[in-house]
């Protein structure tokens, strides 16, 4: 064997095992938003951490870097201020290599549809997975949920 080929060879091995030492070591580590277009109030809360407070129209960046659970609650005023909560959802998601999704639907026809694509489970007042992979929406369409206070009786009497 000549030195040319043995250098050749050193250069393959060593350029494998750069590529499988660096695909081991892949990791997701996306981030996502959790939006807020409804007029309640979020608390929301990553793989049972602390929970964090997201104001209507506001928006709460996660960061989702292996499988987890994100947990939404929607109040209409502040939490703990005596009132229940009026929107409670909890959604897995996927962290895998380059891909980050919220998962919803049955195993109904996943290798051939996609997941979600018959809907067996409900994601309904939120939207998942828009406008990115991995993004959770609450629309505005839930402000209905809470009671409008009574018209305001003007007086000039004060």
């Amino acid at each position: 064997m000549t030195k040319r080929v043995a250098w050749a060879w050193a250069g393959l091995a060593l350029g494998i095992a750069g590529t499988v030492s660096g695909v081991s070591g892949a990791s997701a580590d996306c981030l996502r938003r959790v939006y807020n277009r409804s007029n309640l109030v979020l608390v929301a809360r990553q793989d049972g951490g602390p929970p964090a407070t997201l104001l209507p129209g506001r928006s709460l960046p996660m960061r989702l870097s292996r499988p987890g659970q994100i947990d939404i609650t929607g109040y209409c005023g502040m939490p703990g201020a005596g009132a229940g909560p009026v929107v409670q959802r909890t959604f897995d998601y996927e962290a895998v290599l380059d891909r980050c999704f919220v998962r919803f639907g049955g195993d109904l026809f996943v290798p051939q549809l996609g997941r979600g694509f018959i809907g067996l489970q409900e994601t309904a007042p939120f939207t998942v997975n828009n406008p990115r992979q991995g993004d959770i929406v609450l629309g505005p369409a839930v402000g209905s949920a809470c009671p409008v206070p009574g018209p305001a009786v003007l007086s000039r009497r004060g």
